[in-house]
Protein backbone atom coordinates (compact mmCIF):
# COMPACT_ATOMS: atom_id res chain seq x y z
CA UNK A 1 0.00 0.00 0.00
CA UNK A 2 1.67 3.46 -0.76
CA UNK A 3 1.79 5.60 2.06
CA UNK A 4 0.40 8.68 0.29
CA UNK A 5 -2.80 7.17 0.53
CA UNK A 6 -2.44 6.17 4.20
CA UNK A 7 -3.93 9.40 6.19
CA UNK A 8 -6.55 9.58 3.69
CA UNK A 9 -7.59 6.15 4.48
CA UNK A 10 -7.55 6.71 7.96
CA UNK A 11 -9.46 9.86 8.26
CA UNK A 12 -12.11 8.65 6.36
CA UNK A 13 -12.29 5.89 8.53
CA UNK A 14 -12.20 8.51 11.46
CA UNK A 15 -15.26 10.49 10.21
CA UNK A 16 -17.02 7.84 9.55
CA UNK A 17 -16.62 7.00 13.20
CA UNK A 18 -17.75 10.38 14.53
CA UNK A 19 -20.57 10.25 12.44
CA UNK A 20 -21.79 7.08 13.95
CA UNK A 21 -21.12 8.36 17.61
CA UNK A 22 -22.95 11.61 17.08
CA UNK A 23 -26.02 9.80 15.44
CA UNK A 24 -26.15 7.17 18.85
CA UNK A 25 -25.73 10.28 20.86
CA UNK A 26 -28.89 12.30 18.39
CA UNK A 27 -30.80 8.74 18.97
CA UNK A 28 -29.95 8.66 22.92
CA UNK A 29 -30.90 12.26 23.57
CA UNK A 30 -34.11 11.85 21.96
CA UNK A 31 -34.86 8.05 23.28
CA UNK A 32 -34.13 10.16 26.82
CA UNK A 33 -36.35 13.08 26.20
CA UNK A 34 -38.92 10.59 24.82
CA UNK A 35 -38.16 8.53 27.79
CA UNK A 36 -38.66 11.60 30.34
CA UNK A 37 -41.84 12.49 28.59
CA UNK A 38 -43.33 8.78 29.01
CA UNK A 39 -42.15 9.38 32.64
CA UNK A 40 -44.30 12.35 33.27
CA UNK A 41 -46.70 11.49 31.42
CA UNK A 42 -47.36 8.17 32.98
CA UNK A 43 -47.09 10.35 36.58
CA UNK A 44 -49.48 12.96 35.10
CA UNK A 45 -51.86 10.14 34.31
CA UNK A 46 -51.47 8.27 37.55
CA UNK A 47 -52.10 11.06 39.68
CA UNK A 48 -55.39 12.07 37.51
CA UNK A 49 -56.38 8.41 37.78
CA UNK A 50 -56.09 8.12 41.19
CA UNK A 51 -57.83 11.46 41.88
CA UNK A 52 -60.37 10.09 39.40
CA UNK A 53 -60.46 7.46 42.12
CA UNK A 54 -60.31 9.31 45.07
CA UNK A 55 -63.73 11.97 43.41
CA UNK A 56 -65.50 8.63 43.30
CA UNK A 57 -64.32 7.38 46.57
CA UNK A 58 -64.73 10.58 48.10
CA UNK A 59 -68.81 10.54 46.84
CA UNK A 60 -69.38 6.70 48.31
CA UNK A 61 -67.87 7.92 51.75
CA UNK A 62 -70.33 11.26 51.47
CA UNK A 63 -73.27 8.98 51.11
CA UNK A 64 -71.97 6.94 53.65
CA UNK A 65 -72.35 9.33 56.33
CA UNK A 66 -75.65 10.38 55.08
CA UNK A 67 -77.10 6.56 55.50
CA UNK A 68 -75.16 6.93 58.73
CA UNK A 69 -77.37 9.47 60.25
CA UNK A 70 -80.70 7.94 58.16
CA UNK A 71 -79.65 4.96 60.10
CA UNK A 72 -80.60 6.54 63.49
CA UNK A 73 -83.15 7.83 62.54
CA UNK A 74 -84.90 4.47 61.73
CA UNK A 75 -83.32 3.34 64.92
CA UNK A 76 -85.97 5.59 67.08
CA UNK A 77 -88.55 4.29 64.66
CA UNK A 78 -87.43 0.39 65.57
CA UNK A 79 -88.01 1.62 69.33
CA UNK A 80 -84.47 2.19 70.11
CA UNK A 81 -84.45 5.60 72.75
CA UNK A 82 -82.83 8.95 71.37
CA UNK A 83 -80.45 8.81 74.26
CA UNK A 84 -79.03 5.62 72.69
CA UNK A 85 -79.11 5.91 69.37
CA UNK A 86 -77.70 9.52 69.45
CA UNK A 87 -74.78 8.42 72.25
CA UNK A 88 -72.02 8.74 69.94
CA UNK A 89 -72.87 12.08 68.22
CA UNK A 90 -72.07 15.53 69.98
CA UNK A 91 -75.39 17.01 70.49
CA UNK A 92 -76.17 20.98 70.56
CA UNK A 93 -79.94 21.95 71.26
CA UNK A 94 -81.39 20.51 67.81
CA UNK A 95 -78.38 19.79 65.61
CA UNK A 96 -76.40 16.92 65.91
CA UNK A 97 -72.76 16.30 64.60
CA UNK A 98 -70.22 13.55 64.32
CA UNK A 99 -66.75 12.81 62.84
CA UNK A 100 -66.48 9.11 62.10
CA UNK A 101 -63.33 7.46 62.16
CA UNK A 102 -60.55 8.29 59.41
CA UNK A 103 -60.57 5.92 56.36
CA UNK A 104 -56.98 4.05 55.04
CA UNK A 105 -58.16 4.21 51.32
CA UNK A 106 -56.28 2.08 48.70
CA UNK A 107 -53.15 4.17 47.26
CA UNK A 108 -52.57 5.39 50.73
CA UNK A 109 -55.39 8.40 50.71
CA UNK A 110 -56.79 9.24 54.00
CA UNK A 111 -60.84 9.70 54.38
CA UNK A 112 -62.56 11.94 56.75
CA UNK A 113 -65.99 12.28 57.27
CA UNK A 114 -68.36 14.35 59.02
CA UNK A 115 -71.64 14.62 59.34
CA UNK A 116 -74.53 17.30 60.51
CA UNK A 117 -77.59 16.53 61.54
CA UNK A 118 -80.47 19.32 61.79
CA UNK A 119 -83.62 19.05 63.61
CA UNK A 120 -82.17 15.11 65.21
CA UNK A 121 -85.19 14.62 67.42
CA UNK A 122 -88.09 16.10 65.09
CA UNK A 123 -88.90 18.77 66.91
CA UNK A 124 -89.48 21.01 63.97
CA UNK A 125 -90.27 18.98 61.54
CA UNK A 126 -87.34 20.30 59.20
CA UNK A 127 -84.57 17.28 59.55
CA UNK A 128 -81.87 17.51 57.17
CA UNK A 129 -78.73 15.77 57.10
CA UNK A 130 -75.02 17.34 55.06
CA UNK A 131 -72.34 14.82 55.06
CA UNK A 132 -68.43 16.13 54.28
CA UNK A 133 -66.10 13.81 52.93
CA UNK A 134 -62.24 14.78 52.19
CA UNK A 135 -59.74 12.57 51.03
CA UNK A 136 -56.06 13.73 50.94
CA UNK A 137 -54.23 11.82 48.19
CA UNK A 138 -50.67 10.32 49.25
CA UNK A 139 -48.51 12.55 46.88
CA UNK A 140 -49.43 15.72 48.83
CA UNK A 141 -51.94 16.89 45.95
CA UNK A 142 -54.74 19.42 46.85
CA UNK A 143 -57.51 17.01 49.38
CA UNK A 144 -60.60 16.24 47.29
CA UNK A 145 -63.82 17.03 49.13
CA UNK A 146 -67.51 15.94 47.99
CA UNK A 147 -70.43 17.44 50.59
CA UNK A 148 -73.68 16.09 49.63
CA UNK A 149 -77.13 17.10 51.55
CA UNK A 150 -80.64 15.26 52.01
CA UNK A 151 -84.04 16.36 53.22
CA UNK A 152 -85.96 14.13 54.98
CA UNK A 153 -89.19 13.09 55.23
CA UNK A 154 -91.96 10.71 57.49
CA UNK A 155 -94.06 8.22 55.82
CA UNK A 156 -96.39 6.05 58.14
CA UNK A 157 -100.13 5.83 58.80
CA UNK A 158 -99.84 8.42 61.68
CA UNK A 159 -97.31 11.23 61.33
CA UNK A 160 -100.02 13.62 61.42
CA UNK A 161 -102.63 15.20 64.37
CA UNK A 162 -105.57 15.32 61.48
CA UNK A 163 -106.06 14.54 58.09
CA UNK A 164 -109.39 15.50 56.75
CA UNK A 165 -109.15 14.62 53.01
CA UNK A 166 -112.55 16.40 51.78
CA UNK A 167 -113.37 19.22 54.36
CA UNK A 168 -113.08 19.91 57.49
CA UNK A 169 -115.45 21.15 60.06
CA UNK A 170 -115.39 22.49 63.82
CA UNK A 171 -117.77 23.98 65.79
CA UNK A 172 -117.55 25.69 69.30
CA UNK A 173 -113.83 26.91 70.19
CA UNK A 174 -111.94 23.76 69.44
CA UNK A 175 -108.10 23.11 70.15
CA UNK A 176 -105.56 21.60 67.87
CA UNK A 177 -102.03 20.82 69.33
CA UNK A 178 -99.48 18.73 69.71
CA UNK A 179 -97.36 16.75 72.80
CA UNK A 180 -95.48 14.30 73.09
CA UNK A 181 -96.17 11.27 75.74
CA UNK A 182 -93.22 9.24 75.19
CA UNK A 183 -90.11 12.01 75.24
CA UNK A 184 -87.22 9.45 75.92
CA UNK A 185 -89.29 6.95 72.60
CA UNK A 186 -88.78 4.36 75.13
CA UNK A 187 -90.56 1.15 73.52
CA UNK A 188 -91.96 -0.12 77.62
CA UNK A 189 -93.30 4.07 78.27
CA UNK A 190 -94.29 5.26 80.23
CA UNK A 191 -96.39 7.42 78.27
CA UNK A 192 -97.25 10.78 79.54
CA UNK A 193 -101.05 11.83 79.80
CA UNK A 194 -102.11 15.00 77.49
CA UNK A 195 -102.07 17.96 79.90
CA UNK A 196 -101.86 21.79 79.20
CA UNK A 197 -98.34 21.98 80.19
CA UNK A 198 -97.06 19.40 77.63
CA UNK A 199 -98.94 21.54 74.87
CA UNK A 200 -96.67 22.47 71.45
CA UNK A 201 -97.18 23.11 68.42
CA UNK A 202 -96.17 20.16 66.28
CA UNK A 203 -99.03 19.09 64.95
CA UNK A 204 -99.71 18.88 61.26
CA UNK A 205 -103.75 19.62 59.76
CA UNK A 206 -104.29 18.20 56.40
CA UNK A 207 -107.00 19.23 54.07
CA UNK A 208 -106.60 17.89 50.00
CA UNK A 209 -110.03 19.00 49.24
CA UNK A 210 -113.35 20.79 50.36
CA UNK A 211 -113.33 23.47 52.74
CA UNK A 212 -112.29 24.38 56.10
CA UNK A 213 -114.06 25.68 59.19
CA UNK A 214 -112.46 26.04 62.20
CA UNK A 215 -115.00 28.18 64.18
CA UNK A 216 -113.87 29.99 66.77
CA UNK A 217 -110.89 27.61 67.51
CA UNK A 218 -107.34 27.47 66.56
CA UNK A 219 -104.44 24.92 65.24
CA UNK A 220 -101.18 25.14 67.61
CA UNK A 221 -99.27 23.96 64.17
CA UNK A 222 -99.18 23.97 60.70
CA UNK A 223 -102.03 23.82 58.00
CA UNK A 224 -101.21 21.92 54.78
CA UNK A 225 -104.50 22.73 52.34
CA UNK A 226 -104.61 21.62 48.64
CA UNK A 227 -104.50 24.22 46.10
CA UNK A 228 -108.38 24.98 45.72
CA UNK A 229 -108.56 25.09 49.60
CA UNK A 230 -109.89 28.48 51.15
CA UNK A 231 -107.48 29.10 53.73
CA UNK A 232 -108.61 30.25 57.40
CA UNK A 233 -107.53 33.28 58.72
CA UNK A 234 -103.87 33.12 59.28
CA UNK A 235 -104.80 34.28 62.70
CA UNK A 236 -106.22 30.98 63.77
CA UNK A 237 -102.99 28.79 62.96
CA UNK A 238 -99.64 29.26 64.71
CA UNK A 239 -97.45 27.78 62.00
CA UNK A 240 -97.40 27.80 58.24
CA UNK A 241 -100.50 27.20 56.04
CA UNK A 242 -99.42 25.19 52.63
CA UNK A 243 -101.40 25.52 49.93
CA UNK A 244 -100.01 23.49 47.28
CA UNK A 245 -100.30 20.22 49.04
CA UNK A 246 -100.56 17.07 47.36
CA UNK A 247 -100.29 13.42 48.85
CA UNK A 248 -102.07 10.22 48.92
CA UNK A 249 -103.25 8.24 52.45
CA UNK A 250 -103.84 4.43 51.76
CA UNK A 251 -104.67 2.34 53.87
CA UNK A 252 -101.93 -0.48 55.11
CA UNK A 253 -102.57 -4.00 54.19
CA UNK A 254 -104.53 -6.27 56.69
CA UNK A 255 -103.46 -8.73 58.23
CA UNK A 256 -104.10 -12.24 57.03
CA UNK A 257 -104.51 -15.91 58.73
CA UNK A 258 -101.64 -17.14 56.59
CA UNK A 259 -99.75 -14.21 56.72
CA UNK A 260 -98.90 -15.13 60.77
CA UNK A 261 -97.77 -17.69 62.29
CA UNK A 262 -100.70 -18.34 65.07
CA UNK A 263 -104.00 -17.21 64.78
CA UNK A 264 -108.32 -18.25 65.68
CA UNK A 265 -111.38 -17.81 63.75
CA UNK A 266 -113.95 -16.39 66.23
CA UNK A 267 -116.34 -16.59 63.38
CA UNK A 268 -119.62 -14.75 64.53
CA UNK A 269 -119.00 -14.64 68.31
CA UNK A 270 -116.41 -12.62 70.12
CA UNK A 271 -115.82 -13.52 73.52
CA UNK A 272 -115.96 -10.56 76.16
CA UNK A 273 -111.99 -10.99 76.96
CA UNK A 274 -109.56 -11.51 74.94
CA UNK A 275 -107.04 -13.24 74.67
CA UNK A 276 -109.39 -16.43 74.98
CA UNK A 277 -107.50 -18.60 77.74
CA UNK A 278 -105.20 -21.44 76.25
CA UNK A 279 -104.45 -19.65 72.95
CA UNK A 280 -101.35 -18.72 72.38
CA UNK A 281 -99.83 -15.76 70.56
CA UNK A 282 -98.04 -15.29 67.09
CA UNK A 283 -94.50 -15.00 66.76
CA UNK A 284 -94.48 -11.43 67.18
CA UNK A 285 -96.20 -11.64 70.33
CA UNK A 286 -99.73 -10.91 69.53
CA UNK A 287 -102.94 -12.73 69.64
CA UNK A 288 -104.83 -12.85 65.81
CA UNK A 289 -108.10 -12.95 65.92
CA UNK A 290 -110.40 -13.49 63.01
CA UNK A 291 -114.17 -12.82 62.52
CA UNK A 292 -117.08 -11.99 60.05
CA UNK A 293 -120.49 -10.65 60.59
CA UNK A 294 -120.22 -9.41 64.57
CA UNK A 295 -119.99 -6.03 66.38
CA UNK A 296 -116.87 -5.48 68.37
CA UNK A 297 -118.76 -5.15 71.61
CA UNK A 298 -118.20 -4.45 75.47
CA UNK A 299 -114.96 -6.64 74.71
CA UNK A 300 -112.43 -6.04 76.82
CA UNK A 301 -108.01 -6.50 76.11
CA UNK A 302 -106.79 -8.12 79.30
CA UNK A 303 -103.29 -6.35 80.67
CA UNK A 304 -100.76 -6.66 79.50
CA UNK A 305 -101.37 -8.42 76.35
CA UNK A 306 -101.36 -7.39 72.35
CA UNK A 307 -104.53 -8.26 70.30
CA UNK A 308 -105.19 -8.04 66.38
CA UNK A 309 -108.36 -8.03 65.50
CA UNK A 310 -108.98 -8.75 61.99
CA UNK A 311 -113.08 -8.84 60.31
CA UNK A 312 -115.12 -9.31 57.60
CA UNK A 313 -118.25 -7.20 57.92
CA UNK A 314 -117.43 -6.41 61.20
CA UNK A 315 -118.41 -3.36 62.92
CA UNK A 316 -116.83 -1.54 66.64
CA UNK A 317 -119.17 -0.33 69.53
CA UNK A 318 -117.50 -0.27 72.60
CA UNK A 319 -113.84 -2.20 74.02
CA UNK A 320 -112.21 -1.90 77.33
CA UNK A 321 -107.97 -1.63 77.00
CA UNK A 322 -106.79 -3.03 80.29
CA UNK A 323 -103.30 -1.23 81.45
CA UNK A 324 -100.00 -1.60 79.41
CA UNK A 325 -102.19 -3.79 76.79
CA UNK A 326 -102.64 -3.12 73.14
CA UNK A 327 -104.97 -3.98 70.45
CA UNK A 328 -104.89 -3.34 66.71
CA UNK A 329 -108.55 -3.56 64.79
CA UNK A 330 -108.78 -4.45 60.71
CA UNK A 331 -112.32 -4.10 59.83
CA UNK A 332 -114.81 -3.22 57.00
CA UNK A 333 -117.48 -1.68 59.48
CA UNK A 334 -118.47 1.89 61.00
CA UNK A 335 -117.22 2.73 64.34
CA UNK A 336 -120.28 3.24 66.79
CA UNK A 337 -119.21 4.80 69.54
CA UNK A 338 -122.52 6.75 71.08
CA UNK A 339 -122.36 6.82 74.56
CA UNK A 340 -119.22 7.79 77.28
CA UNK A 341 -116.64 5.55 77.82
CA UNK A 342 -117.67 3.36 75.19
CA UNK A 343 -114.15 3.52 73.94
CA UNK A 344 -111.90 3.37 77.03
CA UNK A 345 -107.92 2.74 76.37
CA UNK A 346 -106.29 4.24 79.42
CA UNK A 347 -102.80 4.07 78.05
CA UNK A 348 -101.24 5.80 75.26
CA UNK A 349 -102.79 6.38 71.41
CA UNK A 350 -100.95 4.29 69.84
CA UNK A 351 -102.45 1.31 71.97
CA UNK A 352 -105.86 1.63 70.33
CA UNK A 353 -105.25 1.49 66.78
CA UNK A 354 -108.63 1.34 64.58
CA UNK A 355 -108.02 1.04 60.19
CA UNK A 356 -111.74 0.85 58.28
CA UNK A 357 -112.50 0.73 54.66
CA UNK A 358 -116.09 1.65 55.52
CA UNK A 359 -117.99 4.57 54.11
CA UNK A 360 -120.30 5.18 56.52
CA UNK A 361 -120.32 7.57 58.75
CA UNK A 362 -117.82 6.79 62.23
CA UNK A 363 -119.30 8.67 65.31
CA UNK A 364 -117.70 9.34 68.41
CA UNK A 365 -119.93 10.94 71.15
CA UNK A 366 -119.78 11.74 75.06
CA UNK A 367 -118.23 13.91 77.57
CA UNK A 368 -114.69 11.87 77.54
CA UNK A 369 -111.35 11.49 76.34
CA UNK A 370 -110.47 9.13 73.70
CA UNK A 371 -106.70 8.42 73.10
CA UNK A 372 -106.75 6.34 69.52
CA UNK A 373 -105.22 6.18 66.22
CA UNK A 374 -108.04 6.17 63.74
CA UNK A 375 -107.70 5.59 60.07
CA UNK A 376 -110.62 5.57 57.97
CA UNK A 377 -110.17 6.90 54.82
CA UNK A 378 -113.63 6.63 53.02
CA UNK A 379 -115.85 7.83 56.07
CA UNK A 380 -116.87 10.53 57.76
CA UNK A 381 -115.78 11.24 61.42
CA UNK A 382 -118.38 12.72 63.80
CA UNK A 383 -117.53 13.48 66.95
CA UNK A 384 -119.91 15.91 69.26
CA UNK A 385 -120.10 16.60 73.30
CA UNK A 386 -116.94 17.44 73.56
CA UNK A 387 -118.19 19.48 76.72
CA UNK A 388 -115.41 21.30 78.94
CA UNK A 389 -113.16 17.99 79.26
CA UNK A 390 -114.04 16.11 76.01
CA UNK A 391 -110.80 15.75 73.58
CA UNK A 392 -109.68 12.95 70.87
CA UNK A 393 -105.85 12.28 71.90
CA UNK A 394 -103.90 10.53 69.31
CA UNK A 395 -103.92 10.64 65.06
CA UNK A 396 -107.10 10.55 62.69
CA UNK A 397 -107.80 9.92 59.32
CA UNK A 398 -111.02 10.84 57.45
CA UNK A 399 -112.46 11.56 54.70
CA UNK A 400 -114.24 14.43 56.25
CA UNK A 401 -114.23 15.40 59.80
CA UNK A 402 -117.54 16.99 61.61
CA UNK A 403 -116.49 18.05 65.52
CA UNK A 404 -118.83 20.14 67.95
CA UNK A 405 -119.11 20.85 71.63
CA UNK A 406 -115.70 22.33 71.80
CA UNK A 407 -114.32 18.89 71.25
CA UNK A 408 -110.36 19.45 70.61
CA UNK A 409 -107.93 17.04 69.10
CA UNK A 410 -104.34 16.57 71.06
CA UNK A 411 -101.47 14.60 68.41
CA UNK A 412 -99.16 12.16 70.62
CA UNK A 413 -95.86 13.22 68.22
CA UNK A 414 -95.12 9.52 69.56
CA UNK A 415 -97.35 8.77 67.11
CA UNK A 416 -94.32 9.30 65.03
CA UNK A 417 -92.55 5.80 65.76
CA UNK A 418 -95.34 4.05 66.34
CA UNK A 419 -93.69 0.84 65.08
CA UNK A 420 -96.42 -1.73 63.06
CA UNK A 421 -96.49 -3.30 59.87
CA UNK A 422 -97.77 -0.05 58.32
CA UNK A 423 -95.39 1.89 60.72
CA UNK A 424 -93.13 5.05 59.99
CA UNK A 425 -89.92 5.24 58.22
CA UNK A 426 -87.84 8.09 57.34
CA UNK A 427 -87.18 8.79 53.47
CA UNK A 428 -85.71 10.92 51.32
CA UNK A 429 -87.56 14.08 50.16
CA UNK A 430 -84.99 15.85 48.30
CA UNK A 431 -80.95 15.22 47.73
CA UNK A 432 -78.63 17.38 46.10
CA UNK A 433 -74.94 17.77 45.95
CA UNK A 434 -72.87 20.77 46.97
CA UNK A 435 -71.15 21.93 44.69
CA UNK A 436 -71.67 25.62 43.35
CA UNK A 437 -69.62 28.25 45.07
CA UNK A 438 -72.97 29.42 46.25
CA UNK A 439 -73.83 26.41 48.15
CA UNK A 440 -70.49 26.21 49.59
CA UNK A 441 -70.23 29.46 51.09
CA UNK A 442 -73.64 28.57 52.97
CA UNK A 443 -72.27 25.79 54.00
CA UNK A 444 -70.74 27.24 57.42
CA UNK A 445 -73.96 28.81 58.34
CA UNK A 446 -76.10 26.00 57.69
CA UNK A 447 -74.22 23.67 60.09
CA UNK A 448 -73.48 25.91 62.75
CA UNK A 449 -69.89 26.54 61.31
CA UNK A 450 -69.15 22.53 62.14
CA UNK A 451 -68.21 22.33 57.90
CA UNK A 452 -65.75 24.82 56.27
Amino acid sequence: MSPSILPSAFSSAGRRRGSVLVTALLIATVLGVALVGYLLLSKTALKLSHRTLFVNDASNLAEAGLEEALYCFNQINAGISRATVWSEWTVSGSTARRTLPQFNRDQQGIGTVKVFVNDYDNGGGNPYIISQATITPFDGGAPIMRVMRIGLKQSGNFINGLVALNGLDLKGQPFIDSFNSNPTNSPTGPWLPYSAALSAANTTVIVPTGKVDLGNGKIKGNLALGSTVTPPPASQVSGTIQTNFTGEFKLPAYPTAAGVSQSYNLGKKIPAELPVPGHKPAADGRYYYFTNDVAIDETTIKAGTHVTIVGTETTLESLTIKDDATCAIYIDGKIDSAKKGALSNNNWAGALQVYTTTKKDCTISGNEVLRASLFAPNAELKASGGGSDGALIGAFVAKTVTASGHMSFHYDEALKYLNTAGGTRWTVAAWSEMRLDSDLSALSAATDNFLP
